[in-house]
Order: structure tokens, then C-alpha cells, then sequence
């Protein structure tokens, strides 16, 4: 059970309405909930929607002034209400008393509250009133939300110290409000070293006007009401400050629960996140844990930033506390993980992800992510077991297998038998073999088997358009590469790619490596419809300056190459068409600097690679 007192420190500030929609939030999601109407001087809970089930019932006045007549602990369930929502969810009420009675008033006025805890054992009361709120009915409630009464006095210290776990402080940001709150929030801050309990604020500035801040008065209050009560820190591990609008509708005169009335407008969202922002500080609630989950990275960054480590050792234990508290929940487990990873606590962060795995939650993602942790922590052996099993799931898709295969890279001693290993195996996915390819085309005597494997899908009636022309490019470049300039050629006749430029490029090298004639043609109708424009892939440079090289353009040519070198990346496998290989960033660079020299000397420009497949050099 968790409790929330909604307090404020003047009235007008929507307080009642807004655990009234709270209340019934809270019930929309299947949670059992008490009210609790503790503003004994002006009732207002049963005012609102279905809760007038509740008015004209005997309540918490009745409930003390039995207690202070008989000296006997009165059973609370007698004074407990259910209200059915037009949902058909249920909230009980526990009204503070019938105040439409003259003898309410007197019975009201009959409790000093000092005496009933000085001499009457007040405070074992009000205990035992919260351990009947735990069992009744056999079930309890999940969350008890308390309406306190206004001002600096004994019933606010019973509704923000002695019950609540969390108190929701709403305010109007005027000096009159905060300054009346600062003693209330130091008592509740400072309940910790007195009890050892720890009581949550999360401040509400509440009835905040919908207009254009154009002087920034707004702003300044705002800014001004968070320094004088100290929140809304980003550095620190609190609740989120929810801001609560006001609303000007006639509607709200009938006082009706808006989220059930208007469930899509702004004040409907503002309760909801208020709904969240309190669950989120019940660990328990497994809707709670997943909201102060995500929270938890960007504070841990935060935290970071601004050179905080007790907030950023405090995240990290709480994100522990939460996963631990539901070990057999996959997607917390994994909500979890990405705290640790922002915090760079990798051993966590693995076991995070094992649990997620463990449980059956976003597989193929955890894996992934696991196995970059494992490189993290040098075990490369588990890495590359995580890799495979990425690379052979029939549920992974491209975001997962491509930064496989770049890690595969790092954690195989032999990378290349590896994706050859995956890429022969039954059952893995096209998908899967594609990212794998620029692996197996480092070498020539993988090319057959590369173009062989991806020409055969291309048959498949559901095979989707762009799946076809990736297979068919891919396959084209293989063909070549392997001296099958006929197969090259006839793949792409009639067929209508995107990718227009890079075919008739590739159709020209076919032509010239089967022919052993420089189409001439060909590569100045190429020159002619090349844009010069930045890419960032060198191939694209390289490509154009071999089209510009042999039709005469060398000046052209030149600043491609040097473009292509501009671009090479360290670390990735840049396609070759001096080569038509994969080359690692050095060995593309020795390409280029071949091609420069040629050009430079006047030779004519011809890849080598052309001569040695058409003697059947491998």
C-alpha cells in the first residue's frame, strides 16, 4: 500500500480535483483505491463525479469522536464508501463526516487534536487506522490518497508526516504560497532523522495560466518558487516537477471527473503524468518502476555532468533496487540495463541483460547489446556466442545483424570463417547473409558463392522490391568480381533499379571485362549524368573518377580521388572498383594512390583486376 497526501498550503489551487481524477486514473489501471477526506474543515472530496456516493455518510470525525467516547478503535470499514465510476471501476472514500449536519460542526470542534495525541494515544490511532486501510476487506488498497486540509496545523502534520509515503504539494507560485510552504516542507524533509522514514515531494505548481509568457512573469515565479523550496533539480534523484493548467470551462462548475468527461484534453494529460509521477515512487507498481526507469538515464547524465557522483551512486542503486524487486520482469530488466550503460557499469549492464534475455524479452536486441558490453569487459568468447545467435535468429532484422557483423569483426580470430560458416548455414536470413557479405568479399574465392546464394532468393514471389535490387547489386559486384561478366550483364537487362548511376557503372565494367574493349561510350554517358555533389561513401568518388579518368577528364578525376580518400573511415570495409573487393581503410587508400599515379603518369587507366579474372587469376 502506498499513501499520498495532496496537500496545499492555501485553497483554490485545484487540489481536491486533482486527486479526485487521480483517484480514478488510478482505478482505470486496475489499482484498488481509498480517498481519504482529511480536510475535515470543508469537506470537498464527495463533490466530485461518481464520489457523491459518498456524501452525507459518517466518516473520519465520526470515526475519532467514537474513538474519544468509548476508548474502543472503531472497525474503519464501517466508514469506508464505494463509488462506481461510469468505467464500472470502484474507489472507496473514507469522507471526513456528513458536514451538511448542524452536529457536525460540533463534533468537529469537540477534537483537540493535541490532547487526542498528547493523552489519548492519538498517534496509535491514526497507525491503527492505516493498518485496517491494509487489510480490509482481505485485499487492502494499492493506494491511499489523502486530502489534507490547508495551512500550518495538526491535521497537516498527521496527512504530511505520520501517514503518506509521497506528498503531492500543490501551489499557485506566488510569495504567499511558497513562503508559507518552506517551514511545511522543511518538517517533511526532516522526517527522515527523526523516524527514518524517507516522504517523496513532488511539487505541483497547479491553476498556472494558459498565456503567451511575453514578459517572462510566468517564468520568473516559477523559477523563483523552485529556488526558495529547493526542486526541480535535474541533478538530483526526485520526483518530476508536474505542472497543472488552468482551465477556464463552464463544465467545471458541475465539478465532473475530467478525465472521464474530457479524457483528451491538456488537464486530463497533466493528472495522468501526476498519476505517474506518484507511482513512480512506489517501486512496487510495476508501472511505477517502468516510469522512474526511464527517468533514471538523463538524471544519471545529469548527474554526470554537473559533477554530482552521490545522485549517480544513488541512480544506480536504484535502478539495482527496482530490478532486483522484479527479477522475472524481461522488459524492466532491460530498462534497467540502459541506466547501467549510461553509467558504464558494464557488469551490471550484462546481467541486466541476461535477465532480460532470460525472461524472454526483445531477444535478438538484448543479445546484440550484450555482446557489445562483453567486448567491453574483454570477453570475447561470450561475445561471439551472443553474435551468432543474433546472426542465425530468425526474428533479427537489419538493425540488429549489421552491428553483428561489426562487432564480429573484433571478436572472431577469424572473422572471414566465421560469416562463412554463418553464411552456408540453413535457415539464416537473406537479410542477415547481406550483412555478411562485405566480410566474404575481402577475398575473390568467396564471389561465387556470394553472387550464387543471393540470385537464388530473387526467384521468391514475396520478396520485397528493395530487398530485390540490394540482392541484385550485391550480386552484381560479386559477378564481376569473379569474372562472370555475361551473368553481370544479364541480371540487370530489363530491370528498373533505383539505383540507376551504380548499375550503368557496373554494366560498363561487365561490358569491358567480357569484351576486353574500354566502352568508352558508355563511361562518357556516365561523366555526363554524374552530379558533382558531396557523398559520404568513397566508393561513389572512386567510381566517378574512373568514369572521369577514362574519357579524359583527369582533373576531374583527380579531385575525386582525393574526395574518395577524404571519406575513408578507419575501421570500415570500403567497396573497391579498382579491386571490386571489400578493402580495409589502408588497403582502399593503396587503391586510390594506384589509380592517382596512373593518371598522373598518363597511362591508361584500366582496373587490374580485369585481366586477372579473364586468366582465371584468383
Amino acid at each position: 500500500m502506498f499513501v499520498t497526501t495532496f496537500y496545499s498550503y492555501k485553497g483554490g489551487v485545484g487540489r481536491t480535483m486533482a486527486l479526485a481524477n487521480v483517484a480514478a486514473l488510478l482505478a482505470e489501471i486496475g489499482r484498488r483505491v481509498l480517498v481519504v477526506d482529511f480536510d475535515l474543515e470543508a469537506p470537498g472530496v464527495p463533490s466530485y463525479g461518481s464520489l457523491t456516493a459518498a456524501a452525507g455518510k459518517p466518516g473520519i470525525v465520526d470515526y475519532v469522536c467514537h474513538y474519544l467516547d468509548t476508548n474502543e478503535v472503531p472497525e474503519v470499514a464501517d466508514y469506508i464508501v464505494p463509488c462506481r465510476l461510469s468505467n464500472g471501476r470502484d474507489i472507496w472514500v473514507l469522507p471526513a463526516g456528513d458536514n451538511t449536519r448542524p452536529e457536525y460542526a460540533e463534533q468537529f470542534a469537540r477534537i483537540d487534536w493535541g490532547y487526542l495525541y498528547a493523552e489519548r494515544n492519538g498517534a496509535e490511532l491514526l497507525d491503527d487506522m492505516k493498518v485496517q486501510w491494509e487489510e480490509f476487506e482481505d485485499q487492502g488498497f494499492d493506494y491511499v490518497l489523502i486530502d489534507s486540509r490547508t495551512g500550518n496545523t495538526d491535521i497537516g502534520g498527521i496527512c504530511t508526516r505520520q501517514l503518506p509515503d509521497a506528498v503531492a504539494i500543490l501551489f499557485m507560485p506566488t510569495r504567499q504560497n511558497t513562503d508559507g510552504l518552506v517551514p511545511i516542507v522543511d518538517l517533511i524533509r526532516t522526517e527522515r532523522k527523526r523516524s527514518g522514514r524517507e516522504i517523496e515531494l513532488i511539487f505541483c505548481p497547479s491553476n498556472i495560466p494558459d498565456l503567451f509568457d511575453e514578459n517572462h512573469i510566468l517564468e520568473a515565479a516559477l523559477d523563483q518558487a523552485a529556488k526558495v523550496l529547493d526542486y526541480g533539480q535535474k541533478d538530483r534523484l526526485e520526483p518530476p516537477v508536474v505542472t497543472i493548467s488552468h482551465w477556464v470551462n463552464l463544465n467545471l462548475l458541475d465539478l465532473p471527473l475530467i478525465v472521464e468527461a474530457r479524457e483528451n484534453s491538456r488537464l486530463s494529460s497533466e493528472y495522468r503524468y501526476l498519476m505517474s509521477a506518484i507511482i513512480g515512487q512506489n517501486i512496487t507498481d510495476r508501472q511505477g518502476a517502468e516510469f522512474t526507469l526511464k527517468r533514471l538515464p538523463d538524471v544519471y547524465k545529469n548527474a554526470r555532468k554537473d559533477k554530482k557522483p552521490k545522485t549517480a551512486t544513488e541512480v544506480k542503486s536504484l535502478a539495482s533496487e527496482i530490478a532486483a524487486t522484479h527479477s522475472e520482469d524481461g522488459r524492466l530488466a532491460f530498462l534497467a540495463s540502459d541506466v547501467f550503460s549510461e553509467a558504464k557499469d558494464y557488469e551490471s549492464q550484462e546481467s541486466s541483460l541476461t535477465d532480460a534475455i532470460a525472461a524472454g524479452y526483445e531477444i535478438v536486441v538484448a543479445q546484440t547489446l550484450r555482446a557489445a558490453v562483453r567486448m567491453h569487459l574483454d570477453k570475447r568468447t561470450e561475445a561471439l556466442s551472443d553474435l551468432k545467435d543474433v546472426l542465425t535468429s530468425p526474428q533479427g532484422s537489419t538493425f540488429e545483424f549489421r552491428p553483428a557483423v561489426r562487432m564480429l569483426r573484433s571478436a572472431a580470430k577469424d572473422p572471414v570463417q566465421v560469416a562463412l560458416d554463418l553464411f552456408q548455414r540453413e535457415g539464416v536470413k537473406i537479410r542477415a547473409k547481406m550483412e555478411l557479405v562485405p566480410l566474404l568479399m575481402q577475398g575473390r574465392q568467396h564471389l561465387d558463392l556470394v553472387a550464387d546464394t543471393l540470385i537464388e532468393p530473387l526467384s521468391e514471389l514475396d520478396i520485397k522490391p528493395d530487398q530485390a535490387e540490394d540482392l541484385i547489386m550485391t550480386a552484381v559486384l560479386a559477378l564481376i568480381g569473379s569474372g562472370r561478366f555475361e551473368e553481370a550483364l544479364a541480371i540487370t537487362d530489363n530491370r528498373e533499379l533505383e539505383a540507376a548511376e551504380a548499375v550503368e557503372f557496373n554494366r560498363a565494367i561487365a561490358y569491358w571485362g567480357k569484351t576486353d574493349e574500354l566502352p568508352k561510350h558508355m563511361f562518357a554517358d556516365l561523366a555526363d549524368a554524374l552530379p558533382r555533389m558531396e557523398v559520404g561513401d568513397p566508393n561513389v568518388h572512386q567510381c566517378t573518377a574512373l568514369a572521369y579518368a577514362v574519357v579524359g577528364q583527369t582533373d576531374l578525376a583527380l579531385e575525386e580521388l582525393e574526395s574518395a580518400v577524404e571519406r575513408v573511415v578507419q575501421g570500415q570495409l570500403n567497396f573497391s572498383c579498382w579491386t571490386f573487393l571489400r578493402k580495409e581503410a589502408e588497403e582502399f587508400r593503396a587503391d586510390v594512390e594506384e589509380m592517382r599515379a596512373q593518371i598522373i603518369a598518363g597511362a591508361a587507366l584500366k582496373p587490374p583486376f580485369l585481366d586477372e579474372v579473364r586468366k582465371g587469376a584468383i
